[in-house]
């Protein structure tokens, strides 16, 4: 039991944020994160170290998303928490303006790429995950992550060059 605390320990936080970016609900993603968390200890039995322990507890939240999208489809007018500390800033209002502006509209670009497109950005940029773990995630190669990496970024580019127009 100590060692699986140890697992939630280590890897709540990167779930979570992986959860977070794709469900933009910080309720529903720590509800995901504690049914990642069940579905693995439920099927510990199973876990076979074919990969590591973090891609395997990835696997099982893409799992549980892919069925929450199943059962409840996205609404089409995305907006993002924002539920994060700003701490002290010397910045002027406008340069923290632009900033939260462009900060938004990638969020919105981000939330507009298909998927897997989506889900590799996140596991890549925000959870600083492998391409190799990436596509363990994904049953599929390191050269297929940075494939489908590479093709969202060019689908963001264009997103995000709509939006400047």
């Amino acid at each position: 039991m100590r060692e699986f605390k140890k697992l939630y320990e280590l890897y709540s936080k990167d779930l979570f944020s992986y959860l977070f970016f794709l469900t933009n609900n910080h309720a529903l993603a720590e509800e995901l994160v504690q049914e990642t968390f069940y579905q693995a200890f439920k099927s510990i039995h199973r876990f076979r170290g074919e990969s590591k322990v973090k891609t395997w507890l990835f696997q099982i939240a893409k799992h549980l998303y892919y069925n929450h999208r199943r059962e409840n489809p996205f609404p089409a007018n995305l907006h993002f928490d924002d539920e994060r500390d700003s701490g002290a800033n010397t910045e002027t209002p406008e340069t923290i303006l632009q900033k939260k502006e462009d900060e938004e509209n990638l969020y919105d670009a981000i939330a507009k790429l298909r998927e897997p497109y989506k889900q590799v950005v996140v596991l890549r940029t925000f959870s600083e995950l492998s391409f190799k773990e990436i596509g363990e995630i994904f049953s599929n190669t390191y050269n297929w992550a940075r494939v489908t990496f590479y093709r969202a970024k060019i689908q963001l580019q264009s997103i995000m060059s709509e939006v400047r127009k």
